[in-house]
């Protein structure tokens, strides 16, 4: 039986952070992801690696950036496509250089998820990205932790205090038995306000450090959530873990060279690659502090990947002495997941403002 031609269209929601924030758990998004993820090992998920495009344009900052990701998984039938349209500033400091982007004016994000339904391609919501951008990352690094870190990890040592360290501790403590938290960064105030904040939400014990030895001596776990364009984390950190550490990143550049090479294994979460287009002359690209890392990470190398470690088809951690360095990497699908999460929860409860589908079809 045909559809009958003149069947409204369903509404799109417009689903900002608030919503999102309202109806998205991280108990939730670990499951959403570790399902995806499972999907992506059987071949019923996919993803377009990430585009970037790059423009020395950018009126009050250093070069403009456009970046996507795409993804769609089979279960629940949804497509994501994620965008951010930023103008990157460097700035030089004396712990090393930082990254900061903005959109229109600083403080401001414009990153967008367009979620489709792949039953009949229907848009179902326009959403902003940067919780749920947030949630995914942190989730992602739960499951990493469920499969990777040592099952009785009680101390987990961070380096960086922003909203990475947040998701990451929540996510991580949701999944081993994590006894204490210890965080250093470059600004006591920010350190020591994550710290208690932390403490009041996660009920154990949370407390800031002078230094990053401080904070990495004798962790179970090690997490680098910084915005650092240069090494945080070097490998002689590891001889001050205990036995068999877990160490996982946001950032490709907040690693050395050498701790990549010295660890027991390192785990990836996709075979990806990363398509990079850039305008400008050559004295426009050298203002571009390109990192080593970020380069690397997309180039194809014979990593197990945390997907096929989900779907039993290549070990996990394989003893309690094994150091483990999970190298964090973005993925379409875990918008889709995450994503479709928030839009059924938001539309069942009558949540963000419709705007008739309608208005995105049109006649042939």
């Amino acid at each position: 039986m045909s559809s009958d031609p003149r069947r409204p269209a369903p509404h799109t929601l417009l689903i900002d952070n608030d919503v999102a924030a309202r109806v998205l758990r991280m108990e939730d998004a670990l499951v959403s992801i570790e399902s995806a993820f499972g999907q992506l090992a059987e071949g019923m998920a996919t993803f377009q690696p990430r585009t970037d495009l790059w423009s020395p344009t950018a009126r009050d900052g250093d070069y403009y950036r456009w970046g996507s990701l795409l993804g769609a998984i089979h279960d629940p039938p949804t497509l994501a496509f994620r965008f951010k349209s930023d103008v990157l500033t460097w700035t030089e400091t004396s712990d090393g250089l930082t990254e900061d982007w903005h959109t229109v004016r600083r403080g401001r994000l414009g990153g967008v998820i367009l979620l489709i339904d792949t039953t009949d391609g229907a848009l179902l919501a326009i959403m902003n990205d940067n919780l749920i951008q947030h949630i995914r990352t942190g989730a992602t690094v739960g499951v990493a932790a469920k499969y990777l870190a040592r099952e009785d990890s009680e101390v987990l040592g961070i380096l960086g205090s922003g909203e990475m360290t947040r998701v990451y501790a929540e996510a991580i403590s949701l999944v081993r038995p994590i006894k204490e938290i210890r965080i250093h960064s470059r600004s006591p105030d920010r350190r020591e306000t994550c710290a208690a904040e932390l403490a009041q939400k996660l009920g154990f014990r949370v407390f800031a450090t002078d230094t990053p030895e401080a904070a990495l001596a004798d962790a179970d776990i090690v997490a680098t959530c910084t915005n650092a364009t240069r090494p945080v984390y070097h490998a002689g950190f590891l001889k001050t873990h205990r036995p068999g550490v877990f160490i996982v990143n946001v950032r490709p550049d907040e690693m050395d060279d050498q701790t990549p090479e010295i660890v027991d294994k390192v785990v990836v979460t996709t075979k990806a690659g990363l398509f990079d287009y850039i305008l400008g002359s050559e004295e426009d690209r050298d203002r571009r502090p390109l990192d080593r890392f970020y380069r690397r990470r997309y180039v194809a190398v014979e990593r197990p990947t945390l997907p096929d470690i989900i779907a039993g088809k290549t070990p996990g951690r394989e003893s309690p002495t094994q150091t483990i360095f999970y190298d964090m990497m973005s993925a379409g699908i875990q918008f889709a997941a995450v994503g479709r999460l928030v839009y059924d929860r938001a539309k069942d409860l009558g949540l963000g403002v419709p705007i008739p589908g309608d208005w995105f079809l049109q006649d042939h």
